[in-house]
Formats: C-alpha cells, sequence, structure tokens
C-alpha cells in the first residue's frame, strides 16, 4: 500500500508528531473495497483484536480475552456497485490488520486479501494484493504543536488511487 507521507525534520518536530497522533490530533483515513454492502452503511465496528503470533493472523473477538486489544474502526459508504463497496476507515485505535480483520469478520472482506478473504472471490476479480490505501491525514491540534503548528486545520490528501478508478470508474475523491 502507498500513501502520505509528512516528514517531521527536526527531533522535536518528531517528538511532537508521535504526541499528536497519540493524542488523536491527526487523523488518518483509508479507503478500501469490501464485498457486499457494509450495513448500516456508516457506523462503527467496535471488537476486540487478538494476534496468533505463529500464524501472523487477528482474530476478532466480542468479549475481551487475556491477550485482546480494543479495536474500533469508524466507516463511511462513499459508492456501490456490482456487488462492491468503495468504504472511507476512520481508525480510532491502530492495531496491526484491524480494518482487515474486522470488515472480513463483519463479512465484508476487502477485495485482493489473500489473509482474510476469499481467494475464489479474489481470482474473480483479478486483484493481486488488498484494496486498502491510507489517502488523506488531517490535523486538528487543540494543545501546543510547537515547530508544527502551521500544519494545524490543514488536510492533505492523494488524488488518485488506482483501484477507485478499477472498481468505481468516474468516482471522484471529494476533497
Amino acid at each position: 500500500t502507498g500513501g502520505i507521507v509528512i516528514a517531521a525534520k527536526t527531533a522535536e518536530g518528531l517528538r511532537v508528531m508521535n504526541q499528536k497522533i497519540k493524542d488523536r490530533e491527526v487523523s488518518k483515513y483509508y479507503l478500501c473495497v469490501v464485498h457486499g454492502t457494509p450495513q448500516p452503511r456508516e457506523g462503527r465496528l467496535e471488537g476486540f483484536l487478538f494476534k496468533d503470533e505463529v500464524k501472523k493472523q487477528v482474530y476478532v473477538r466480542s468479549r475481551p480475552q487475556p491477550g485482546a486489544k480494543t479495536a474500533v474502526t469508524l466507516y463511511k459508504t462513499l459508492a456501490v456497485k456490482d456487488g462492491l463497496s468503495l468504504v472511507e476507515c476512520d481508525l480510532i485505535t491502530g492495531r496491526t490488520h484491524q480494518i482487515r480483520a474486522q470488515f472480513a469478520h463483519a463479512g465484508h472482506p476487502l477485495i485482493g486479501d489473500g489473509k482474510y478473504g476469499s481467494e475464489r472471490e479474489n481470482r474473480k476479480y483479478g486483484r493481486h494484493g488488498q484494496a486498502l490505501y491510507s489517502y488523506k491525514l488531517t490535523f486538528r491540534f487543540t494543545t501546543d504543536a510547537g515547530p508544527l503548528a502551521d500544519l494545524d486545520g490543514r488536510t492533505f490528501q492523494v488524488d488518485n488511487v488506482d483501484f477507485v478508478e478499477e472498481f468505481f470508474p468516474g468516482y471522484t475523491l471529494q476533497k
């Protein structure tokens, strides 16, 4: 996957950026294409992620268990076509494989996801590699940002994502 990279040019800038991310003053949005249409079309996926270190796979549980971590994803369905949905995700928590595991658990695996999806379905769409991309970054500082103050209130977004054009031709990402 590609995405957006914002470089902090000093050690202080990096320290501040890490703190802003931890304090949820930086929002990182992802696009993905999933099988079916999530219901409701906009909502919240919440559960507990347990990572199997041997299989390198994450499992979603509805109740806490030893070693499992809370995972929360806000999502919004942007477009629907031919049994697929283009979905925007905002991670409230940032866990390993969070989007992939939660959507698969909800019955809407990502297109091209060999680990959490169906190989048969992936072959049908000819996609190699999951349709998941970090495409937008928004800064909303509530505390002093020091060397990063100029970023406050700004949003950085890519213009094109290959799988959006592939599965939803003519769809334009809103700025």
